[in-house]
């Protein structure tokens, strides 16, 4: 697995996962490998492919069974544009505050523009 430059390895890796999910290399109801054999195969520690799963079940794409694994869902979650712009912005690193500055300014900017 090729991770992708300047974005970080957690980020990566969900990304990998997704990529694989969404191109039918694992189905729904299928398990993912487990947190070790990533870390392992990858050399990167294993907090940081548990964070990258997380990522994964966070937005639907996988669910977490204790004591069993990672397993893709059986239905990801409807697609949300604005929820998935949103998710991306605060995972590359802007926080809420930046966000909610810049769409106060895009408000600010298309209402001076209307009048």
């Amino acid at each position: 697995m090729k991770l992708a430059s300047g974005m970080p390895i957690f980020e990566a890796l969900a990304d990998y996962y997704r990529n694989l999910i969404r191109r039918g290399a694992f189905a729904p109801g299928d398990a993912l490998p487990s947190v070790r054999e990533v870390a392992m195969a990858e050399r990167i520690n294993p907090n940081t492919v548990a964070r990258a799963f997380s990522l994964l079940c966070e937005e639907g794409t996988v669910v977490s069974v204790p004591k069993k694994g990672y397993f893709v869902a059986e239905k990801e979650r409807e697609s949300n544009p604005l929820h998935d712009a949103l998710s991306h912005l605060l995972e590359s690193g802007y926080s809420k505050e930046d966000i909610i500055q810049e769409l106060q300014q895009l408000k600010g900017g298309a209402h001076d523009q209307h009048q």
